[in-house]
């Protein structure tokens, strides 16, 4: 893994993040850019670098959403969701889009679901179900933009240091 694509990548993610996604927001729904680039290094990237690459993605998310005090939690939960799809990515086909979309639906709804509690936690406000709602409708936005940007970042192997054919660990006879 080369770290100076990943500062790229990461700046170009929260740009996106800041700008981009404000403009295709649907009833204050976005999709989170930032968690793809997360996703695309923990089945692609090797175990430690794959890991610190979500928890700084992860950071980066919570300086740009956080509130003083609060710094640490997508880091947090970014870091948990990096270890177990390091865990389960052996047993995937990690280039089928549907693969793709059911690990962003399934991990960015527990990471969404994860920051709603917290903050209904912390606020102590009303509103529960709406904010879940609005949590489990992030995940979807997310994991419908899955496929077309880790197929951009799959192309940018080269780029990145990160080895996206699933044959190239398999020792072929020839």
């Amino acid at each position: 893994m080369r770290w100076f694509p990943f500062i790229l990548l990461a700046i170009a993610g929260i740009v996106c993040q800041t700008t981009l996604v404000a403009a295709i927001r649907a009833h204050g729904v976005g999709p989170n850019v930032m968690f793809i680039l997360a996703v695309y290094y923990a089945l692609w990237g090797p175990w430690p670098d794959a890991a610190l690459a979500a928890m700084a993605l992860g950071f980066m998310t919570d300086l740009y959403t956080g509130s003083p005090g609060r710094i640490g939690l997508h880091a947090f939960c970014y870091g948990g969701v990096a270890w177990c799809i390091i865990q389960v990515r052996q047993v995937l086909v990690r280039t089928h889009p549907l693969a793709q979309v059911l690990i962003v639906l399934a991990f960015g709804g527990a990471v969404e679901l994860a920051v709603a509690l917290y903050h209904y936690w912390i606020a102590s406000q009303s509103g529960l179900p709406k904010a879940l709602g609005l949590a489990v409708l992030s995940a979807a936005y997310t994991a419908a933009l899955t496929p077309v940007l880790l197929w951009l970042l799959c192309r940018l192997g080269r780029l990145t240091g990160l080895t996206t054919d699933p044959r190239a660990g398999v020792n072929r006879r020839r």
